[in-house]
Protein backbone atom coordinates (compact mmCIF):
# COMPACT_ATOMS: atom_id res chain seq x y z
CA UNK A 1 0.00 0.00 0.00
CA UNK A 2 1.11 3.57 -0.59
CA UNK A 3 0.97 6.56 1.66
CA UNK A 4 -0.27 9.94 0.65
CA UNK A 5 1.57 13.19 0.33
CA UNK A 6 -1.65 15.17 0.52
CA UNK A 7 -2.79 16.99 3.65
CA UNK A 8 -6.03 18.75 4.59
CA UNK A 9 -7.25 21.63 2.52
CA UNK A 10 -6.58 25.01 4.03
CA UNK A 11 -9.46 27.02 5.46
CA UNK A 12 -8.83 29.68 2.84
CA UNK A 13 -9.22 27.30 -0.08
CA UNK A 14 -11.50 28.58 -2.82
CA UNK A 15 -14.09 25.96 -3.60
CA UNK A 16 -14.59 25.40 -7.31
CA UNK A 17 -17.58 23.11 -7.88
CA UNK A 18 -16.92 20.05 -10.02
CA UNK A 19 -18.88 20.26 -13.26
CA UNK A 20 -19.22 16.62 -14.19
CA UNK A 21 -18.86 16.04 -17.92
CA UNK A 22 -22.00 14.06 -18.78
CA UNK A 23 -20.62 12.61 -21.99
CA UNK A 24 -17.41 11.48 -20.33
CA UNK A 25 -19.30 9.85 -17.47
CA UNK A 26 -21.56 8.06 -19.94
CA UNK A 27 -18.50 6.54 -21.60
CA UNK A 28 -17.14 5.39 -18.25
CA UNK A 29 -20.39 3.70 -17.33
CA UNK A 30 -20.89 0.17 -18.63
CA UNK A 31 -23.75 -2.32 -18.52
CA UNK A 32 -21.92 -4.39 -15.92
CA UNK A 33 -20.73 -1.43 -13.91
CA UNK A 34 -21.88 -2.68 -10.52
CA UNK A 35 -22.16 -5.83 -8.46
CA UNK A 36 -23.84 -7.00 -5.29
CA UNK A 37 -21.48 -7.37 -2.32
CA UNK A 38 -22.63 -9.94 0.22
CA UNK A 39 -21.02 -10.64 3.60
CA UNK A 40 -22.13 -13.86 5.29
CA UNK A 41 -21.02 -14.54 8.86
CA UNK A 42 -17.88 -12.44 8.34
CA UNK A 43 -15.53 -12.47 11.32
CA UNK A 44 -12.10 -10.94 11.83
CA UNK A 45 -9.94 -11.53 14.91
CA UNK A 46 -6.61 -9.99 15.78
CA UNK A 47 -5.34 -12.48 18.33
CA UNK A 48 -7.89 -12.44 21.13
CA UNK A 49 -9.46 -9.20 19.91
CA UNK A 50 -12.63 -9.55 17.84
CA UNK A 51 -12.71 -6.69 15.33
CA UNK A 52 -15.72 -7.93 13.33
CA UNK A 53 -18.16 -10.52 14.65
CA UNK A 54 -20.36 -12.70 12.42
CA UNK A 55 -21.44 -9.85 10.17
CA UNK A 56 -24.26 -10.46 7.70
CA UNK A 57 -24.70 -7.54 5.33
CA UNK A 58 -25.54 -6.98 1.65
CA UNK A 59 -24.78 -3.98 -0.55
CA UNK A 60 -27.12 -4.26 -3.49
CA UNK A 61 -25.90 -3.66 -7.03
CA UNK A 62 -25.76 0.07 -7.67
CA UNK A 63 -26.46 0.94 -4.04
CA UNK A 64 -24.68 3.59 -1.97
CA UNK A 65 -24.30 1.78 1.38
CA UNK A 66 -22.74 3.67 4.28
CA UNK A 67 -20.98 1.92 7.18
CA UNK A 68 -21.37 4.24 10.17
CA UNK A 69 -20.03 4.05 13.68
CA UNK A 70 -17.50 5.43 16.17
CA UNK A 71 -13.76 4.95 15.83
CA UNK A 72 -12.76 1.35 16.50
CA UNK A 73 -16.17 -0.16 15.70
CA UNK A 74 -14.78 -2.30 12.84
CA UNK A 75 -16.18 -0.44 9.83
CA UNK A 76 -12.80 0.17 8.14
CA UNK A 77 -11.84 -3.44 8.82
CA UNK A 78 -14.96 -4.56 6.97
CA UNK A 79 -13.95 -2.42 3.99
CA UNK A 80 -10.43 -3.89 3.99
CA UNK A 81 -11.85 -7.40 4.19
CA UNK A 82 -13.99 -6.74 1.11
CA UNK A 83 -10.94 -5.37 -0.70
CA UNK A 84 -8.81 -8.36 0.31
CA UNK A 85 -6.33 -6.24 2.27
CA UNK A 86 -7.14 -8.27 5.39
CA UNK A 87 -7.61 -12.03 5.67
CA UNK A 88 -10.92 -13.39 6.95
CA UNK A 89 -11.03 -15.31 10.22
CA UNK A 90 -14.39 -16.76 9.25
CA UNK A 91 -17.35 -16.30 6.93
CA UNK A 92 -17.81 -15.65 3.22
CA UNK A 93 -17.57 -12.57 1.00
CA UNK A 94 -19.22 -12.57 -2.42
CA UNK A 95 -18.78 -9.93 -5.09
CA UNK A 96 -21.39 -10.56 -7.72
CA UNK A 97 -21.61 -14.33 -8.05
CA UNK A 98 -17.96 -14.89 -7.05
CA UNK A 99 -16.77 -16.00 -3.63
CA UNK A 100 -13.65 -13.87 -3.17
CA UNK A 101 -12.27 -15.21 0.13
CA UNK A 102 -9.12 -16.53 -1.54
CA UNK A 103 -8.90 -14.10 -4.44
CA UNK A 104 -6.07 -11.56 -4.49
CA UNK A 105 -7.02 -7.88 -4.02
CA UNK A 106 -6.06 -6.93 -7.56
CA UNK A 107 -8.37 -9.58 -8.98
CA UNK A 108 -11.51 -8.59 -7.03
CA UNK A 109 -12.37 -5.76 -9.43
CA UNK A 110 -12.99 -3.17 -6.72
CA UNK A 111 -11.35 0.23 -6.29
CA UNK A 112 -10.53 1.89 -2.98
CA UNK A 113 -10.54 5.61 -2.21
CA UNK A 114 -8.63 6.38 0.98
CA UNK A 115 -8.84 9.10 3.59
CA UNK A 116 -5.25 10.07 2.79
CA UNK A 117 -5.78 10.13 -1.03
CA UNK A 118 -2.80 7.68 -1.39
CA UNK A 119 -1.34 9.55 -4.38
CA UNK A 120 2.25 9.09 -5.54
CA UNK A 121 3.89 12.47 -4.79
CA UNK A 122 6.59 12.08 -7.48
CA UNK A 123 4.13 11.30 -10.30
CA UNK A 124 1.99 13.73 -12.26
CA UNK A 125 -1.79 13.72 -12.02
CA UNK A 126 -1.90 11.91 -15.37
CA UNK A 127 0.43 9.16 -14.20
CA UNK A 128 -1.40 8.81 -10.88
CA UNK A 129 -4.69 8.29 -12.69
CA UNK A 130 -3.25 5.78 -15.15
CA UNK A 131 -1.30 3.81 -12.54
CA UNK A 132 -3.93 1.05 -12.07
CA UNK A 133 -4.11 0.66 -15.86
CA UNK A 134 -0.33 0.30 -16.15
CA UNK A 135 -0.39 -2.28 -13.37
CA UNK A 136 -2.86 -4.29 -15.43
CA UNK A 137 -0.80 -3.87 -18.61
CA UNK A 138 -3.53 -2.00 -20.47
CA UNK A 139 -2.16 -1.01 -23.92
CA UNK A 140 -0.87 2.55 -24.18
CA UNK A 141 -3.48 3.90 -26.66
CA UNK A 142 -6.39 2.55 -24.61
CA UNK A 143 -4.73 3.80 -21.41
CA UNK A 144 -4.54 7.34 -22.77
CA UNK A 145 -8.20 7.28 -23.79
CA UNK A 146 -9.37 6.03 -20.39
CA UNK A 147 -7.29 8.62 -18.52
CA UNK A 148 -8.71 11.40 -20.67
CA UNK A 149 -12.27 10.22 -20.06
CA UNK A 150 -11.75 9.98 -16.28
CA UNK A 151 -10.09 13.41 -16.16
CA UNK A 152 -12.91 14.96 -18.16
CA UNK A 153 -15.56 13.41 -15.94
CA UNK A 154 -14.05 15.20 -12.90
CA UNK A 155 -12.85 18.38 -14.65
CA UNK A 156 -9.15 17.58 -14.18
CA UNK A 157 -7.90 18.13 -17.75
CA UNK A 158 -5.99 21.31 -16.87
CA UNK A 159 -4.23 19.62 -13.94
CA UNK A 160 -2.90 16.49 -15.66
CA UNK A 161 0.73 17.68 -15.73
CA UNK A 162 0.85 18.87 -12.12
CA UNK A 163 2.04 16.84 -9.15
CA UNK A 164 -0.05 16.24 -6.00
CA UNK A 165 1.97 18.76 -3.99
CA UNK A 166 0.76 21.49 -6.35
CA UNK A 167 -2.92 20.72 -5.77
CA UNK A 168 -5.44 21.75 -3.16
CA UNK A 169 -7.06 19.15 -0.91
CA UNK A 170 -10.20 19.09 -3.02
CA UNK A 171 -8.23 18.65 -6.23
CA UNK A 172 -6.24 15.78 -4.74
CA UNK A 173 -9.45 14.06 -3.70
CA UNK A 174 -10.77 14.41 -7.24
CA UNK A 175 -7.56 12.84 -8.58
CA UNK A 176 -8.04 9.93 -6.18
CA UNK A 177 -11.60 9.51 -7.46
CA UNK A 178 -10.44 9.65 -11.09
CA UNK A 179 -7.85 6.95 -10.40
CA UNK A 180 -10.60 4.81 -8.86
CA UNK A 181 -13.09 5.15 -11.74
CA UNK A 182 -10.56 4.93 -14.58
CA UNK A 183 -10.62 1.14 -14.73
CA UNK A 184 -14.39 0.85 -14.34
CA UNK A 185 -14.55 -1.44 -11.29
CA UNK A 186 -17.63 -3.33 -10.15
CA UNK A 187 -17.60 -1.50 -6.80
CA UNK A 188 -16.02 1.45 -5.03
CA UNK A 189 -14.83 1.12 -1.43
CA UNK A 190 -14.41 4.53 0.20
CA UNK A 191 -12.73 4.88 3.58
CA UNK A 192 -13.60 8.30 5.05
CA UNK A 193 -12.48 10.04 1.84
CA UNK A 194 -13.66 13.51 2.88
CA UNK A 195 -12.33 13.71 6.44
CA UNK A 196 -9.16 15.58 5.43
CA UNK A 197 -11.14 18.40 3.81
CA UNK A 198 -12.35 21.53 5.55
CA UNK A 199 -16.05 21.85 6.40
CA UNK A 200 -17.06 23.91 3.38
CA UNK A 201 -15.30 21.68 0.90
CA UNK A 202 -16.73 18.53 2.52
CA UNK A 203 -20.22 19.80 1.76
CA UNK A 204 -19.24 20.45 -1.87
CA UNK A 205 -17.62 17.05 -2.27
CA UNK A 206 -20.58 15.24 -0.70
CA UNK A 207 -22.83 16.68 -3.38
CA UNK A 208 -20.39 15.79 -6.15
CA UNK A 209 -19.95 12.22 -4.92
CA UNK A 210 -23.72 11.75 -4.86
CA UNK A 211 -23.96 13.09 -8.41
CA UNK A 212 -21.06 10.96 -9.62
CA UNK A 213 -22.63 7.85 -8.12
CA UNK A 214 -25.96 8.64 -9.73
CA UNK A 215 -24.31 8.94 -13.11
CA UNK A 216 -22.00 5.92 -12.86
CA UNK A 217 -24.46 3.61 -11.11
CA UNK A 218 -21.63 1.63 -9.49
CA UNK A 219 -21.99 -0.02 -6.09
CA UNK A 220 -20.42 2.05 -3.31
CA UNK A 221 -19.57 0.95 0.23
CA UNK A 222 -18.65 4.11 2.12
CA UNK A 223 -17.15 4.26 5.62
CA UNK A 224 -17.60 7.28 7.88
CA UNK A 225 -18.02 8.25 11.52
CA UNK A 226 -19.89 11.41 10.46
CA UNK A 227 -23.65 10.89 10.76
CA UNK A 228 -24.36 13.92 8.55
CA UNK A 229 -22.47 12.25 5.70
CA UNK A 230 -24.32 9.02 6.33
CA UNK A 231 -27.75 10.63 6.47
CA UNK A 232 -27.24 12.75 3.35
CA UNK A 233 -25.36 10.30 1.12
CA UNK A 234 -26.49 6.76 1.82
CA UNK A 235 -29.36 4.84 0.28
CA UNK A 236 -29.04 2.78 3.45
CA UNK A 237 -26.82 3.07 6.48
CA UNK A 238 -25.42 0.18 8.50
CA UNK A 239 -24.54 1.19 12.05
CA UNK A 240 -21.78 -0.76 13.78
CA UNK A 241 -20.55 -0.97 17.36
CA UNK A 242 -17.73 -3.11 18.73
CA UNK A 243 -17.58 -5.15 15.52
CA UNK A 244 -21.29 -5.96 15.45
CA UNK A 245 -24.09 -4.66 13.24
CA UNK A 246 -26.65 -2.73 15.28
CA UNK A 247 -29.14 -1.71 12.61
CA UNK A 248 -29.37 -1.26 8.84
CA UNK A 249 -31.95 0.67 6.85
CA UNK A 250 -32.74 3.91 5.02
CA UNK A 251 -31.38 6.95 6.90
CA UNK A 252 -34.73 8.43 7.90
CA UNK A 253 -36.08 5.05 9.00
CA UNK A 254 -33.08 4.50 11.28
CA UNK A 255 -33.47 8.02 12.69
CA UNK A 256 -37.19 7.62 13.33
CA UNK A 257 -37.14 4.03 14.60
CA UNK A 258 -33.81 3.23 16.30
CA UNK A 259 -33.45 -0.42 17.29
CA UNK A 260 -31.60 0.22 20.54
CA UNK A 261 -30.16 2.84 22.86
CA UNK A 262 -26.84 2.99 21.00
CA UNK A 263 -28.44 3.79 17.65
CA UNK A 264 -30.83 6.25 19.29
CA UNK A 265 -27.96 8.16 20.87
CA UNK A 266 -25.71 8.00 17.82
CA UNK A 267 -28.16 9.20 15.16
CA UNK A 268 -29.45 12.75 15.46
CA UNK A 269 -27.94 16.14 16.19
CA UNK A 270 -28.27 17.17 18.94
CA UNK A 271 -28.35 13.62 20.24
CA UNK A 272 -31.48 12.03 21.63
CA UNK A 273 -32.00 12.59 25.36
CA UNK A 274 -31.76 9.27 27.22
CA UNK A 275 -33.12 9.12 30.77
CA UNK A 276 -33.74 6.49 33.38
CA UNK A 277 -37.41 6.16 34.29
CA UNK A 278 -40.31 3.97 35.30
CA UNK A 279 -43.49 3.32 33.32
CA UNK A 280 -46.34 5.05 35.17
CA UNK A 281 -49.21 4.51 32.72
CA UNK A 282 -50.01 3.20 29.29
CA UNK A 283 -53.72 3.81 29.16
CA UNK A 284 -55.68 5.63 26.48
CA UNK A 285 -53.03 5.29 23.79
CA UNK A 286 -50.61 7.48 25.76
CA UNK A 287 -47.52 6.55 27.69
CA UNK A 288 -46.40 8.21 30.91
CA UNK A 289 -42.92 7.64 32.33
CA UNK A 290 -41.78 8.93 35.69
CA UNK A 291 -38.34 10.51 35.50
CA UNK A 292 -36.28 12.71 37.79
CA UNK A 293 -38.21 15.94 38.29
CA UNK A 294 -41.62 14.75 37.12
CA UNK A 295 -43.38 12.72 34.44
CA UNK A 296 -43.09 12.79 30.65
CA UNK A 297 -46.22 11.92 28.72
CA UNK A 298 -46.53 11.24 25.02
CA UNK A 299 -48.99 9.62 22.65
CA UNK A 300 -47.19 6.64 21.17
CA UNK A 301 -47.70 3.03 20.20
CA UNK A 302 -49.52 0.84 22.69
CA UNK A 303 -47.28 -0.66 25.32
CA UNK A 304 -46.41 -4.31 24.67
CA UNK A 305 -47.00 -6.96 27.38
CA UNK A 306 -43.29 -6.96 28.23
CA UNK A 307 -43.55 -3.29 29.27
CA UNK A 308 -45.84 -3.44 32.34
CA UNK A 309 -46.58 -0.55 34.67
CA UNK A 310 -43.70 -0.09 37.10
CA UNK A 311 -41.03 -1.47 34.80
CA UNK A 312 -37.72 0.40 34.81
CA UNK A 313 -36.83 1.63 31.34
CA UNK A 314 -34.57 4.03 29.47
CA UNK A 315 -36.66 6.79 28.00
CA UNK A 316 -35.59 8.54 24.81
CA UNK A 317 -36.81 11.96 23.68
CA UNK A 318 -35.37 14.00 20.83
CA UNK A 319 -34.60 17.67 21.58
CA UNK A 320 -37.13 18.83 18.97
CA UNK A 321 -39.90 16.87 20.75
CA UNK A 322 -39.42 18.74 24.06
CA UNK A 323 -40.59 22.25 24.92
CA UNK A 324 -39.98 24.76 27.69
CA UNK A 325 -43.23 26.19 29.09
CA UNK A 326 -45.51 26.64 32.08
CA UNK A 327 -47.48 23.51 31.24
CA UNK A 328 -44.39 21.31 31.37
CA UNK A 329 -44.39 18.27 33.64
CA UNK A 330 -40.68 17.91 34.43
CA UNK A 331 -38.75 20.41 36.56
CA UNK A 332 -35.19 21.33 35.56
CA UNK A 333 -32.63 24.12 35.75
CA UNK A 334 -31.04 25.76 32.71
CA UNK A 335 -27.27 25.11 32.61
CA UNK A 336 -26.32 26.29 29.13
CA UNK A 337 -27.88 28.13 26.18
CA UNK A 338 -26.21 27.69 22.80
CA UNK A 339 -27.24 30.35 20.27
CA UNK A 340 -26.92 28.99 16.72
CA UNK A 341 -28.75 31.75 14.87
CA UNK A 342 -31.63 29.73 13.48
CA UNK A 343 -32.24 28.01 16.81
CA UNK A 344 -31.13 27.66 20.43
CA UNK A 345 -30.00 24.48 22.17
CA UNK A 346 -31.00 24.74 25.81
CA UNK A 347 -29.26 22.30 28.16
CA UNK A 348 -31.28 21.67 31.32
CA UNK A 349 -30.21 19.78 34.44
CA UNK A 350 -32.70 17.50 36.18
CA UNK A 351 -32.74 17.12 39.97
CA UNK A 352 -30.68 13.91 39.71
CA UNK A 353 -27.98 15.74 37.73
CA UNK A 354 -28.79 14.33 34.28
CA UNK A 355 -28.83 16.74 31.37
CA UNK A 356 -31.63 17.27 28.86
CA UNK A 357 -31.28 19.23 25.62
CA UNK A 358 -34.25 21.15 24.24
CA UNK A 359 -34.41 22.74 20.80
CA UNK A 360 -35.89 26.26 20.83
CA UNK A 361 -36.70 28.18 17.64
CA UNK A 362 -34.45 31.13 16.84
CA UNK A 363 -37.49 33.41 16.76
CA UNK A 364 -38.33 32.60 20.40
CA UNK A 365 -36.77 34.03 23.53
CA UNK A 366 -34.82 31.29 25.31
CA UNK A 367 -34.61 31.00 29.09
CA UNK A 368 -31.51 32.28 30.85
CA UNK A 369 -28.82 30.20 32.51
CA UNK A 370 -29.87 29.49 36.10
CA UNK A 371 -33.60 29.72 35.41
CA UNK A 372 -35.87 27.05 36.80
CA UNK A 373 -38.03 25.73 33.98
CA UNK A 374 -40.69 23.15 33.27
CA UNK A 375 -40.29 20.79 30.32
CA UNK A 376 -43.01 19.03 28.39
CA UNK A 377 -43.21 16.62 25.44
CA UNK A 378 -44.95 17.61 22.19
CA UNK A 379 -43.73 14.67 20.12
CA UNK A 380 -43.04 11.02 20.77
CA UNK A 381 -40.99 9.24 23.37
CA UNK A 382 -39.07 5.99 22.92
CA UNK A 383 -38.76 3.18 25.43
CA UNK A 384 -35.75 0.88 25.76
CA UNK A 385 -35.01 -2.02 28.08
CA UNK A 386 -33.02 -0.60 30.98
CA UNK A 387 -30.58 -3.55 30.98
CA UNK A 388 -30.14 -4.57 27.33
CA UNK A 389 -30.89 -1.25 25.65
CA UNK A 390 -33.21 -2.97 23.13
CA UNK A 391 -36.27 -1.00 21.96
CA UNK A 392 -39.50 -2.23 23.60
CA UNK A 393 -42.20 0.18 22.39
CA UNK A 394 -42.55 -1.16 18.87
Amino acid sequence: MTTADGGPAGNGEIVEPIRLDTAAVAVLRSEESSATIALEGVTKNYGSTVAVKELDLVANAGEFLVLLGPSGCGKSTVLRLIAGLEQLTGGTIRIGSDVVNDIEPRDRDVAMVFQSYALYPHLSVRKNIEFPLRARHVPTPERATLVTEAAQSLQLESLLDRRPGQLSGGQRQRVALARAIVRRPRAFLMDEPLSNLDARLRVEMRAELIDLHRRLGTTVVYVTHDQVEAMTMGHRIAIMRDGELQQVGPPQAVHDDPANVFVAGFIGSPAMNLLGGEIASGAGGATEVTVSGGTLRSATRALPPEAPIGRHVTLGARPEDLVVGPDGTVEATVSLVEALGHEFHVACRQPDGRMLTVRVAGSAKPPAVGDGVRLGCVGRIYLFDADTGVRIDG
